[in-house]
């Protein structure tokens, strides 16, 4: 019975650690997504990203962090689960792959792999 506790104690802690783990993953995956965003925003607008100074540059960086806070938020609530958190991935890398061209696009439909995200619910 001894054994039995011991195993299941260290199922569970093994599991906090793979979803932390996940949750480390999902947030560094958006936190690549916002810094893609940014920069596309840059090239847009024609600054170089290095001017922070400039005060659209700023106008930029907020609207970015503000985008990318509610994303997250959204992928916190959303995907509970390891397997969602994974979907939350693949979801998140395949924006970040894609052209800023790409993004630009006012009725671009959302990759496949954010199908059911809230944050990404565009045209289909």
């Amino acid at each position: 019975m001894k054994n039995l506790c011991l195993a299941a104690s260290l199922l569970l802690a093994s599991s906090s650690v793979a979803t932390a783990g996940m949750t480390s993953d999902l947030n560094a995956a958006i936190a690549n997504m916002c810094e893609k965003l940014k920069a596309c925003a840059f090239e847009q607008m024609g600054i170089d990203a290095s001017s922070k100074q400039h005060p659209t540059a700023t106008a930029i960086n907020n609207s970015v962090n503000q985008a990318c806070a509610v994303i997250k938020a959204d992928f916190a609530s959303e995907a509970t689960s390891n397997a969602q958190k994974r979907q939350a991935i693949a979801c998140v890398s395949s924006v970040t792959r894609k052209t800023c061209g790409e993004l630009s696009q006012p009725n671009a439909k959302s990759p496949k792999a954010c199908k059911g995200f809230q944050s990404f619910n565009r045209a289909n």
